[in-house]
């Protein structure tokens, strides 16, 4: 804070008392008696300032005790790392991460790497969920090549460790309807639909599969897979259409059932994991046309049907009977 001072208060200022003896400098020169009157033009009062209590500098200790800058830092460190670890968990466990992983295996098997995509997915499915993306597929893969055992055991290997989910159920359905064990089969399909009310529409189908397979209660497979078409969309009413494919086979109405496979067919993607599904679609449909007596619509479409499977893992059995209609 600065203090400007008047004239007035300057002319006003005491002089010192005149000396009575002569002073001389160094040189030997008299100095006059009264000294030169210096002018104060400004005066600065600095104002105090009381010390911070527990004052490093009054207590004696130091800054580095006062804030212990190594702590801090392990402190904030710490908090980084475990905010990139949550975030990083987080994301392993997204559904978006799982379906990446899922396209990955799907590369593999395309690639005819079967060893590989189930040594990547056991390694990194969650195996305490069989409604894990990647667990799924294990089994369906396991099952689909005819391997029920190891499906069922991943699956076991669930159960034991408790999930009791409807998926978890419909696995065991599906296991049990492959040995043929047609009473356990639909016993878990009921109960996978009880549990998980969600899961009706895919439900309902399987179960019709089962009593089309065993040629009975076909009017209600038709049914449950009227119902099943209400409750799909797009690409998932694949399924629904191959099984009513397959029910107007048993009904000797081929016209219909040749049909719902072409449509069955033309709705699923070409994707590693659907190819099989679609060839599948497209050679019940060949079958229907050599029925009908249609024979180029049949080699046409069978020929379609290798075209599509052609060097997948598990084709054999399907391609070694197309061969009679491709010919």
């Amino acid at each position: 804070m600065r203090m400007q001072l008047s004239a007035r208060s300057q002319a006003s200022w005491p002089m010192p008392p005149a000396r009575k003896t002569p002073v001389k400098d160094f040189s030997g020169r008299v100095l006059p008696l009264h000294p030169i009157a210096c002018s104060i033009q400004t005066v600065q009062v600095l104002p105090l300032i009381p010390p911070l209590e527990n004052s490093p500098i009054l207590t004696g200790t130091s800054a580095e005790e006062v804030f212990d800058m190594p702590d801090a830092v392990f402190i904030i460190l710490a908090v980084c790392i475990a905010a990139v670890l949550f975030l990083g968990y987080r994301l392993i466990k997204s559904p978006v991460w799982k379906q990446r992983q899922l396209q990955k295996a799907s590369k593999m098997a395309a690639e005819g790497r079967v060893d590989d995509m189930i040594e990547y997915l056991e390694k990194n499915r969650d195996s305490k969920k069989v409604s894990c993306p990647l667990t799924n597929a294990l089994i369906f893969y396991f099952i689909r090549s005819g391997e029920v055992d190891r499906a069922e055991k991943v699956v076991m290997q669930a159960v034991g460790k408790g999930d009791q989910s409807g998926t978890a159920y419909a696995q065991m359905a599906y296991i049990a309807q492959q040995r043929g064990d047609i009473e356990n089969a639909e016993n878990f399909y009921r109960k996978a639909m009880e549990v998980e009310p969600q899961l009706a529409g895919t439900m309902k189908v399987n179960l019709a599969a089962l009593f089309i397979n065993g040629d009975k209660r076909l009017d209600e497979a038709e049914k449950l897979l009227e119902e099943a078409l209400e409750e799909r969309e797009g690409s998932g009413k694949s399924g629904v259409y191959l099984n009513l494919a397959m029910l107007h086979m048993k009904k000797k109405d081929l016209s219909r059932a040749r049909m719902y496979a072409v449509t069955s067919a033309e709705l699923l993607p070409d994707t590693p994991l659907t190819l099989m599904g679609k060839a599948q679609a497209l050679a019940l449909a060949a079958r229907c046309s050599a029925g009908l007596g249609d024979r180029g619509e049949a080699r046409r479409l069978a020929g379609k049907a290798v075209k599509t499977m052609d060097g997948m893992p598990g084709s054999d059995k399907l391609m070694e009977e197309l061969k009679d209609l491709t010919s």
